[in-house]
C-alpha cells in the first residue's frame, strides 16, 4: 500500500545549501534539455534542525558523542550557535585544503582528516563570515573531540559529481556537517554507541483503556546507535540518486513499573525489561524530472526497509557491519520480558518467567512528489506514524512466547503434570496480555526514537525526508586557447596551442570556481558554468582570479583574456569562448589633438579626457623584419602587434598634422621643433610579451590663405581678406614686410566677414578654449583682414609685394610654427573728381558746376569719381565737406543711385559726420566713373 506523501516548507538551508553555483559542473548523462545546458537540482536527505532546545541538546551530546566514540558536553547555547551557522562552502573547502596540506579541493575531499581538523576548517570559514559565535562553538566542540585519532574523508559524505570549486554562493549548515561527519566517522571507524547510551525523555504510554488495571506506563528507554552506511548528499541532473544513512538501533526498555492482570485469569504479570532491535536501511531518492525554466522537480523516493525484533541478540551479532542490512537480521533468541504470579493447586503460589521473541519486517513502496518551489523545500515520502503502528502490529502478531518456571522453585513430581496444564492454560492469555501491552508501548517508544533521535540523522521508519535546495540551469563550455599567428583575434582552423601550459579558470567574486590546464595540443578544455554570470579567463595558475598571459605572449582576442558567460534559466546553449595569444607585444594607443581643449594641458603628449581624438589616421609600426599598419577608429584608438623577433621598433602616423609629443607607458617625449624631429617616427622598446600603451599627441599646422593683389591711389588703402587657421592653441603674432603701413582686423566671431565692429587693429591674438571648433574638434579658420595704407606722395606705378606672416607660439611650449601669404599692392594714378549741382526745387533739370538758389531750395550735389588708369583701383575714399550755409539733408546719400546710410557703423562704405560726407569705393574699374550724390537745403 502506498504511503501518504507530505510536503512542507522548512526555513533556511540544509547541508550544503548547495544552491546556484553548486548546481554547476555535474555529470552530464541524461540531461533535461538538449544542447550544451542541463537543468540540475541539489537535494539532501533529512530536514534541517534550525534550532536546538534543551531536550534536543540532551540527545545530541550522547548521540554524537556515542557515534564519535567520545563524550560531548556542549551547552544548549553552543548547539544553537552551531545549528544557525551556515558556512560558505568555498571558504570551508579552502580552509580544508590548508588543514589537509594539499593544493586542490579534490585532494582535500579525499584526504583522511581527524574530526578536529575538519572542525577547525569549519571554524575558520565561520570567522571569514564574521560569525564569531559559530566559530567559538565549533572550537568548543573541537576541543572535546581532540583526542579522537580516527579519520574520515569528507568526499565520502559530500558527493560533487563535477569539478569542485564552482560554488561561491553555496552554503553548508554547520550542524548538518557535524551530524553527517559523525555518521561517516561512526561507519568508517567501526564505532557503536555501546559505551554512551542515549536515554529517551518523556515516553508515556496510556494503558487505562485496556482493562488491565493500570493507567499510565512511563518506561525508561536507553538506546544504542550504529551507522551502517553514511548518508550521501548530491547535486546532479535528472536521473541522479542520493540516500539517507542506514542505521541499527538497540533499545533497552525498562517496564519494571508495569504490573497488570492476565486477561481472563486470576494471575498477575509484572513486566521487566524488553530488548528491541531496529534496523532501518537507507532511503533512496532519484531526481525523476528537473525543469530549470519552471523550477519544477519530480522526486521519486523509497523509504528504507525496516526490521524490528525483540528477544536477545549479542552485540557482536547485531552490530556486525559485515552483515547485510534488513532481512539478514536473525530472529532473536527468547528473552525474559515479564514474570507471571499464579496459584498451583496443591502447592500454592508459583512464579513463571515470560520468555518472548519476535521479528517483523516493514517494506515501503516508491512514491513520487512534484514541487515547483520556492526553495529550499522539504518533502516527506511516507509516514513514520502509520509505519510504526503497522510494524509493531506485525511484531505482536509474530510474537513467540514461552512460560517457564522461575528459578529457585521446586515443584513436587506429583504436581508436574498439573504445572504443565497450568502453563498451557495461561499461555494464550499471557500472550494476549503481552501483546496488548507491547502494542502501545513499542509504538510510543519507536515514535519517540524517531522523533528524538533518528530524525536528527535524517532517518525515519517508513518515511523518507529530503530537502530540495534549488533547481537551476548549468551549461558546458569548451574553451579554446590558440596561437594567433595573424593576429586577428579569430581562431583559424589550423591554429592550435604550442606554447607553455596555461590554466582556464571560471571565477566569480574574486575566487576561482573551476579550473582546467591547457597543454600543448588542440588547446581545448571543457568546463561548466552554472546559472548566473561568471568570468572565464586564461591565466598562468589555476588559482588566479585575473587573466594573465604566459611570459612572452599577449592576448589578441579578447584582449582582456576574459570572457563573461551568462546562463539564464532558459539558456539551452552558450557560445564557446576562444582565447588568442600572440608571441610579442601588443601596442594599444590613441591619437589625439593635443591642444588643451577643455581643462586639459596643451602640448604635453598625454591624452586627457576632454581632448579630441583623431580618427581615420594610418598608424605604422616598423621593425627590423617588416611593418604593420592599422587605422585609428573614430575615437582615435588603434591596436598593433609586434612580433617577438623584431628589433628597432618605431611608430608613426600618416596625416597633415605634426606631433606634439609621444608617451610610451609612463615616459613622455615632447617635440622640440615643429617638424617633431625624433618623434616621427618615435622609438618603441623591443617586444617582450608586453602590452604597451602609446599616446600620439598631434596638432594642426597654422594656415593663412590666399595670396592677393590690389591697386589704390596715393594716398589710399587696400584691404585684403584672408582665411586664418591657427592650428593650435597659443599666441599668434601678425607682421608684414614692406614700406606701406599695415593693420590687421580679425573676424573674432568667425562668421567669415570682418564687420565694422571688428575693425579694431590687432597685432597679437590669443588662441584659447574660446576659439571656435569644427565637429571633429579642429580649430576653425576665421577671416583676417590686412589693411595696407599707401602714403600720400607715393608715385603712381609703385608696387609692394608684402609678406604677411602669422607666427604661432604653442601654448606651454617653446615650439613655434608659422604661415604666410603675399599681398601685392600697386599705386595707381590718382582718380579725378568733378562736382556738379542741380536745383531740385526749380526742377529745370539743369546740372552744372553752379546754379542759382533761393532760401528753402533743395540742391543735389554729385561727386563724379573717374579712374583714368588701365587697371582697377581698390578702396578709393571720397570725402566732401560742405561750405557756406547749405545744410545736409539726412538719408539722401547714394552711390551709383543706391542708397547709403549716414552711419559709419555699417559696411556700406558711406557715412556723414557733421558736415563731412565720406564714401569708400571698394573698387573703381579701369576708366570707370562712379557717382556719389547727396542733397542739401538752402537756409
Amino acid at each position: 500500500m502506498r504511503g501518504p506523501i507530505h510536503r512542507s516548507l522548512r526555513p533556511g538551508r540544509t547541508l550544503a545549501a548547495v544552491l546556484a553555483t553548486l548546481l554547476a559542473l555535474l555529470a552530464w548523462s541524461a540531461p533535461a534539455r538538449a544542447g550544451s545546458c542541463a537543468a540540475v537540482a541539489c537535494v539532501s536527505a533529512g530536514p534541517r534542525l534550525v534550532s536546538v532546545d534543551s531536550a534536543q541538546s540532551a540527545i545530541l551530546n550522547p548521540l554524537l558523542g556515542g557515534l564519535l566514540g567520545g563524550n560531548l558536553t556542549l551547552s544548549v547555547l553552543d548547539w544553537n550557535a552551531v545549528a544557525t551557522t551556515d558556512l560558505r562552502l568555498d571558504a570551508f573547502l579552502g580552509a580544508l585544503k590548508v588543514q589537509a596540506g594539499v593544493a586542490s579541493v579534490d585532494s582535500a575531499l579525499t584526504s583522511l582528516l581527524t574530526v578536529a581538523k575538519i572542525l577547525e576548517a569549519a571554524a575558520q570559514a565561520a570567522e571569514a563570515d564574521g560569525n564569531t559565535a559559530g566559530a567559538g562553538a565549533l572550537r568548543v566542540l573541537k576541543a572535546q573531540v581532540g583526542g579522537l585519532s580516527g579519520t574520515i574523508a569528507l568526499g565520502d559524505l559530500l558527493k560533487f559529481d563535477f569539478p569542485t570549486g564552482a560554488f561561491a554562493d553555496a552554503r553548508i549548515n554547520a550542524l548538518n556537517l557535524v551530524t553527517g561527519g559523525a555518521q561517516l566517522f561512526n561507519r568508517t571507524n567501526a564505532v557503536t554507541t555501546g559505551g554512551t547510551p542515549i536515554t529517551l525523555s518523556g515516553v508515556s504510554v496510556d494503558l487505562s483503556g485496556l482493562g488491565l488495571g493500570v493507567n499510565t506506563a512511563t518506561p525508561t528507554v536507553q538506546l544504542f546507535v550504529q551507522i551502517v552506511e553514511p548518508p550521501i548528499y548530491l547535486c546532479g541532473p535528472q536521473g541522479s540518486t542520493f540516500h539517507t544513512a542506514a542505521v541499527r538501533v538497540k533499545l533497552d526498555i525498562d517496564l519494571s513499573g508495569v504490573n497488570v492482570g492476565v486477561t481472563g485469569t486470576s494471575a498477575t504479570m509484572r513486566f521487566t525489561t524488553v530488548s528491541a532491535y531496529l534496523e532501518v536501511a537507507r532511503a533512496d531518492g532519484t531526481l525523476a524530472l528537473v525543469n530549470a525554466v519552471t523550477r519544477a522537480l519530480t522526486l521519486n523516493g523509497t523509504p528504507g526497509l525496516a526490521r524490528l525484533g525483540i528477544g536477545q541478540l549479542s552485540d557482536s551479532v547485531f552490530f556486525d557491519r559485515s552483515r547485510d542490512m534488513g532481512t539478514s537480521m536473525p530472529l532473536p533468541n527468547p528473552a525474559k520480558i515479564a514474570e507471571v504470579t499464579t496459584s498451583l493447586a496443591g502447592f500454592g503460589t508459583v512464579y513463571l518467567d515470560v520468555n518472548a521473541r519476535s521479528l517483523a519486517d516493514g517494506t515501503y513502496p516508491l512514491a513520487s512528489v512534484a514541487t515547483g518551489g520556492p526553495y529550499p523545500q522539504a518533502v516527506t515520502v511516507g509516514s513514520s506514524s502509520a509505519a510504526v503502528a503497522t510494524l509493531v502490529g506485525t511484531l505482536v502478531t509474530n510474537l513467540n512466547l514461552t512460560l517457564t518456571l522461575k528459578g529457585g522453585q521446586t515443584i513436587p513430581a506429583l504436581l508436574q503434570s498439573s504445572l504443565t496444564t497450568l502453563i498451557s492454560s495461561l499461555l494464550q492469555p499471557v500472550k494476549t496480555t503481552v501483546g496488548t501491552v507491547l502494542q502501545p508501548t513499542l509504538e510510543a517508544v519507536l515514535k519517540a526514537t524517531v522523533d528524538q533521535v533518528l530524525r536528527l540523522l535524517g532517518v525515519g521508519i517508513g518515511e523518507a525526508v529530503f530537502t530540495i535546495h534549488g533547481v537551476n540551469n548549468a551549461c558546458q563550455v569548451t574553451a579554446r586557447v590558440y596561437r594567433d599567428t595573424e593576429p586577428d583575434g579569430t581562431p583559424g582552423p589550423a591554429e592550435t596551442w604550442d606554447g607553455p601550459a596555461v590554466s582556464v579558470n571560471v571565477t566569480q567574486s574574486g575566487s576561482v570556481k573551476d579550473t582546467s590546464t591547457v597543454g600543448s595540443g588542440p588547446g581545448t578544455v571543457t568546463l561548466t558554468v552554472p546559472e548566473g554570470t561568471r568570468s572565464v579567463l586564461v591565466a598562468t595558475a589555476g588559482t588566479a582570479t585575473s587573466a594573465a598571459a604566459p611570459a612572452g605572449y599577449v592576448f589578441t582576442g579578447p584582449q582582456s583574456g576574459t570572457v563573461s558567460v551568462t546562463v539564464a534559466a532558459g539558456t539551452t546553449t552558450v557560445a564557446d569562448p576562444s582565447f588568442g595569444l600572440f608571441p610579442g607585444d601588443r601596442i594599444t594607443g590613441v591619437v589625439f589633438l593635443d591642444d588643451g581643449y577643455g581643462s586639459a594641458v596643451a602640448h604635453d603628449g598625454q591624452a586627457q579626457g576632454s581632448e579630441y581624438r583623431v580618427g581615420s589616421r594610418a598608424v605604422t609600426v616598423s621593425g627590423s623584419l617588416g611593418t604593420r599598419t592599422t587605422t585609428t577608429a573614430a575615437d582615435g584608438t588603434f591596436t598593433a602587434y609586434v612580433p617577438s623577433t623584431w628589433t628597432g621598433v618605431t611608430v608613426t602616423f600618416t596625416g597633415p598634422e605634426t606631433v606634439t609629443g609621444v608617451t610610451v607607458g609612463a615616459a613622455t617625449t615632447l617635440a622640440t621643433d615643429v617638424l617633431a624631429t625624433g618623434l616621427r617616427p618615435a622609438s618603441l622598446p623591443d617586444p617582450a610579451g608586453q602590452t604597451r600603451t602609446v599616446q600620439l599627441g598631434l596638432t594642426d599646422r597654422p594656415a593663412l590663405s590666399a595670396d592677393q593683389s590690389g591697386r589704390t591711389i596715393a594716398p589710399g588703402t587696400v584691404r585684403y581678406v584672408h582665411t586664418l587657421a591657427p592650428g593650435t592653441t597659443g599666441t599668434i603674432t601678425l607682421a608684414k614686410t614692406g614700406a606701406f603701413p599695415g593693420e590687421y582686423h580679425l573676424d573674432t566671431d568667425c562668421d567669415g566677414t570682418v564687420s565694422a565692429a571688428e575693425h579694431t587693429p590687432v597685432s597679437t591674438v590669443t588662441v584659447d578654449g574660446a576659439w571656435p571648433r569644427d565637429a571633429a574638434g579642429h580649430l576653425k579658420a576665421c577671416a583676417l583682414e590686412v589693411q595696407v595704407s599707401v602714403p600720400a606722395g607715393t608715385a603712381a606705378g609703385t608696387t609692394e609685394a608684402a609678406l604677411v606672416t602669422a607666427a604661432v607660439a604653442w601654448h606651454g611650449s617653446s615650439v613655434q610654427d608659422s604661415a604666410a601669404v603675399t599681398d601685392t599692392t600697386t599705386v595707381s594714378p590718382a582718380a579725378t573728381i568733378t562736382k556738379t549741382v542741380e536745383n531740385l526745387t526749380v526742377a529745370d533739370h539743369v546740372v552744372a558746376t553752379s546754379v542759382e538758389a533761393r532760401p528753402g531750395d533743395t540742391l543735389r550735389y554729385c561727386l563724379n569719381v573717374t579712374n583714368p588708369a588701365a587697371d582697377p583701383i581698390t578702396t578709393v575714399t571720397v570725402t566732401d565737406t560742405l561750405t557756406g550755409a547749405a545744410v545736409y539733408t539726412p538719408g539722401t546719400l547714394t552711390l551709383q543711385g543706391a542708397a547709403l546710410t549716414d552711419s559709419a557703423a555699417d559696411t556700406d562704405g558711406g557715412s556723414v559726420s557733421v558736415r563731412t560726407i565720406t564714401v569708400t569705393l571698394t573698387q573703381l574699374g579701369a576708366a570707370q566713373t562712379q557717382q556719389v550724390c547727396f542733397d542739401t537745403t538752402v537756409p
